[in-house]
């Protein structure tokens, strides 16, 4: 198998797949290629907001340690490799559809119709870190938990960074009831390390953790300083240790504190996880770029509670901000627009860069009706030359509302 029939193969399969009842189905294709997630020590994260950041600190601490550390993530940002990491180095195309092939023949031998295509992925990641034979894996989560076939794993601790409304037509519409499914990752006597959260939230988180006999760790935030912040670093202290992130924000701290108790249960030094947290970088995520004299801010929020962390962080700068944003209809699009419209000088809204977009039109006249000024544009190579324009020397240009969005622009401004 080619890396591009591997692709190909991938992306014959639906996103969600058949609905999930249980985890059987994908129990069965780990079973055909001989538990392959079962042969490395894992770290299960999962969460609304905060994942990728908090997954990033950790696998970047325990590399510091001089451990290996298998590293699985999504969505991705330039190439869907990126989702499959060893040592943060990303799969190569030629391992990748090696394993693809395995994994195809497995599924072949199961007989069984209706997989996704992240159990696909999911299942190379794993045969991936088994072949390595990876000290640590640190997974993250697709959606949820509970019917995520990432938990098919026993891992060492489990993290669950927030809970917030996204996926709720998967998870439900309810608090209590969203937490229940992220709250399906802890495991009989498996330390879990929970953020600070909403009390609705953290009652069902502990009452899982107790009757599961798992100890629940809960950062305290009373012990938390912050020392210097803005929107581009902080530094902060906890429990005495002095730390620093390049990424900013309250948000980060709180995810940076998760990562900080689940390290220290593994055992690591405190020069380890301050490098591995010091080091940590995502692309997209509040992501600063400067290209010749403009100011890039990319940043792939797109529900309300991540809309609400990137408004405090821009209400630091001065500058203006000037946007250009994009929704999916799959989102609460309405809630992200309500949080982060009031901080930008000028919007531009477009469609058009993934399937089921909230059409441009739409999203202006939303805009419109709070107050912003705000206009669309049919091309994005048009919306980026307009965005630098208003933003000019001064200001920042900031693309936002999707990931899949701020994937396609990064491309454009990194050319």
């Amino acid at each position: 198998m080619t890396y591009e029939q591997a692709i190909a193969y991938v992306d014959s399969y639906t996103k969600s797949g058949k609905p999930m009842e249980n985890l059987a189905r994908f129990v069965v294709l780990m079973r055909q290629l001989g538990n392959p997630h079962t042969d490395f020590r894992s770290i299960h994260i999962a969460g609304t907001n905060g994942k990728g950041s908090t997954t990033e600190y950790i696998s970047n601490a325990l590399y510091k340690s001089g451990k290996t550390v298998g590293k699985f993530t999504s969505p991705y940002i330039t190439c869907i490799e990126e989702r499959i990491q060893l040592n943060n180095k990303s799969i190569s195309r030629h391992a990748f559809a090696h394993l693809c092939e395995q994994v195809k023949a497995a599924v072949d031998e199961t007989g069984i119709d209706g997989f996704s295509q992240f159990e696909i992925l999911t299942a190379i990641g794993f045969l991936y870190f088994s072949k390595e034979q990876v000290d640590y894996a640190v997974i993250e989560t697709g959606i949820g938990g509970t019917l995520d076939c990432t938990n098919v794993i026993t891992p060492d601790i489990s993290v669950i960074t927030s809970v917030d409304f996204d996926h709720t037509a998967l998870l439900g519409d309810t608090i209590p009831e969203i937490a229940s499914h992220k709250a399906g990752i802890i495991k009989p006597a498996v330390p879990c390390v929970a953020a600070v959260m909403s009390e609705e939230a953290a009652s069902v988180i502990e009452a899982k953790a107790k009757g599961f006999g798992a100890e629940l760790i809960i950062p305290d935030i009373n012990r938390m300083q912050i020392i210097d912040m803005d929107a581009g670093e902080v530094f902060f202290s906890y429990k005495g240790s002095n730390y620093h992130l390049m990424m900013s924000g309250k948000h980060q701290i709180m995810n940076a504190l998760c990562a900080i108790e689940a390290c220290r249960k593994l055992g690591l030094q405190y020069g380890q996880i301050f490098t591995g947290l010091e080091k940590s970088v995502l692309p997209a995520r509040m992501e600063m770029i400067r290209k010749d004299d403009t100011r890039y801010i990319i940043d792939g929020s797109h529900n309300p509670s991540a809309m609400r962390a990137a408004r405090e962080l821009l209400a630091l700068d001065k500058r203006p901000v000037y946007a250009v944003i994009g929704m999916l209809k799959s989102k609460d699009w309405q809630g992200a627009l309500k949080e982060i419209l009031p901080v930008f000088a000028e919007v531009i809204f477009i469609d058009g860069f993934a399937d089921g977009c909230v059409p441009k039109e739409e999203l202006m006249q939303f805009a419109q009706t709070l107050g912003t000024v705000a206009q669309c544009e049919e091309d994005l190579s048009v919306a980026l030359e307009k965005l630098c324009d208003k933003a000019g020397e001064k200001g920042y240009a900031m693309i936002t509302g999707s990931l899949y969005l701020a994937s396609v622009m990064r491309k454009m401004i990194k050319e």
